[in-house]
C-alpha cells in the first residue's frame, strides 16, 4: 500500500522538511527515527496521486473479470510502528472501505500469497521479481521516476483481460 496507494515518501519527505523529492535518497537513521517516533504514521498517509486511477482500473478486473481485489502490505521489518498493522486497516477503510487488507506479513513474505495469474503492483524490485517467480505478473511502481508507467501498465493488463473474457 504505501509506495504504492498511500503516499508514504511525500508524507515524510513533509515531515522531515525536504522541498523536493530527491531520486536516490535514502532515509539517514536520525531521520527514520523521526518518522517512527510519529504514533499514527500509517493511519495519517496521503493518497498517492494516481491511487484512484489504480484503483479503478483493479476494481474493473475484479468486476468484469471475477477477480479478487485486496491489499497486500507489510509491517515494517524491524516491527517498530506499533501501530502499523491498525493503522493500514484503517487508512483502507477511509480511502477504499470495499478492498480488504492482508499482511504478508513482512515485505519478504508477499509472494507466499501468489498463486499463478495473480497481479500484484508493488514499488519494491525483490517483491516484484519474487511474485513473478511464483506465477505471478508483477508490475512495479517506479515512485521517483515514473509512476504513471504502472497506471499504463495495468490499464494495458485490464484491457487485455476484458477482451479475453468477452471473447
Amino acid at each position: 500500500m504505501d509506495g504504492v496507494v498511500a503516499d508514504f515518501d511525500k508524507a515524510a519527505m513533509e515531515f522531515i522538511g525536504f522541498d523536493r523529492n530527491p531520486k536516490d535518497h535514502k532515509w539517514k537513521p536520525e531521520e527514520w527515527e523521526r518518522i517512527r517516533n510519529c504514533e499514527r504514521w500509517f493511519r495519517d498517509l496521503p493518497k498517492t496521486f494516481w491511487a484512484d486511477e489504480l484503483i479503478d482500473l483493479s476494481r474493473q478486473l475484479r468486476d468484469q473479470c471475477g477477480w479478487r481485489l485486496l491489499f497486500l502490505t507489510a509491517i515494517p521489518a524491524g516491527n517498530d510502528f506499533p501501530y502499523a498493522f491498525n493503522d493500514k486497516i484503517l487508512w483502507a477503510q477511509k480511502y477504499y472501505p470495499d478492498i480488504t487488507v492482508h499482511f504478508g506479513p513482512y515485505s519478504k513474505d508477499k509472494q507466499s500469497h501468489c498463486k499463478p495469474g495473480d497481479v500484484l503492483v508493488d514499488d519494491r524490485i525483490d517483491n516484484c521479481q519474487q511474485w513473478q517467480n511464483a506465477g505471478g505478473t508483477a508490475i512495479r511502481l517506479l515512485y521517483r521516476v515514473d509512476p504513471m508507467d504502472a497506471v499504463l501498465k495495468l490499464r494495458q493488463l485490464v484491457e487485455n483481460e476484458i477482451k479475453n473474457t468477452t471473447h
